[in-house]
């Protein structure tokens, strides 16, 4: 079905059907695809790399599903474990081969695959072992953005008030910090944490606000300071609209750096 033979052309199909919100369709993809992978004993570097990437959007697909059949939920942590495995096992062969840097890229994406796990593992009720693995992700990759909010998430939707929220909600303002100054990108707003995922600043603070008010029960000291964080990112996002701020601070702070003594940001908006 779909041209197995060719792991390198269904990915593409599959990821060209999740995008158009072909789901199901994209799961089935997924799934064989990486049945079929698993199946063959002797797997290349390029056959490993594909089953990796195949158990990665196997795994999120599932998820996204999730809400709407329960049971996909499991398969999707199960997805997520075998990525495990077999994301080891890519990083060894490419360790084997002396090529330390590939091994090295692909071990750092284990922070996003621990978010995927937790997130599943708090749909499924699982709260304490879905907290475990956002703090792991944290751990990896410290100020791990994602990781800060789905943890802030979690402790709200199962406990349902934010009182004891002091060191989650003290480590989600630190990840905003660190995840520097909002940029644009076409009509976007974004930020660009290093070696993280671009977050959207609108649908950032849209889900975290609610958070800060104050029935929701977050300390004070520390829901002042995420509440002035997160006006930052608005007013940040107004300067650039304005044209009162670079639309593109990351690499303008990039150019800073090769030379200090010149100013680069009277070209930032071009």
């Amino acid at each position: 079905m779909f041209g197995m033979s060719d792991p390198t052309a269904v990915l593409t199909q599959m990821r060209r059907y999740a995008s158009e919100g072909r789901l199901e369709m994209a799961e089935v993809m997924a799934g064989e695809m990486t049945e079929r992978m698993l199946a063959e004993k002797d797997r290349d570097l390029e056959k490993q790399d594909l089953l990796v990437q195949g158990l990665r959007d196997y795994a999120n697909i599932l998820e996204i599903r999730g809400p709407e059949k329960a049971e996909k939920l499991k398969l999707s942590f199960g997805a997520n474990k075998e990525l495990a495995k077999q994301r080891k096992a890519l990083a060894k062969m490419h360790k084997s081969e002396g090529n330390q840097a590939a091994a090295k890229t692909i071990r750092e994406h284990q922070a996003d695959d621990e978010v995927q796990a937790g997130r599943v593992l708090a749909l499924m009720g699982k709260s304490s072992k879905a907290m475990s693995r956002f703090a792991k992700a944290n751990k990896l990759r410290p100020n791990h953005l994602e990781a800060c909010i789905e943890a802030l998430s979690t402790e709200f939707l199962s406990k349902g008030n934010l009182k004891k929220s002091t060191k989650l909600s003290n480590a989600l303002t630190s990840a905003l910090h660190a995840a520097g100054s909002v940029n644009r990108n076409g009509a976007a707003f974004q930020l660009l944490p290093v070696g993280q995922r671009a977050a959207d600043v609108p649908a950032l603070i849209e889900r975290v606000m609610p958070w800060t008010v104050g029935s929701a029960g977050m300390p004070t000291p520390v829901q002042s300071k995420l509440l002035d964080k997160l006006n930052d990112l608005s007013v940040q996002v107004q300067r650039i609209e304005s044209g009162e701020q670079a639309a593109n601070a990351a690499l303008s702070a990039a150019v800073d750096k090769l030379n200090p003594t010149m100013d680069y940001h009277a070209f930032s908006g071009s």
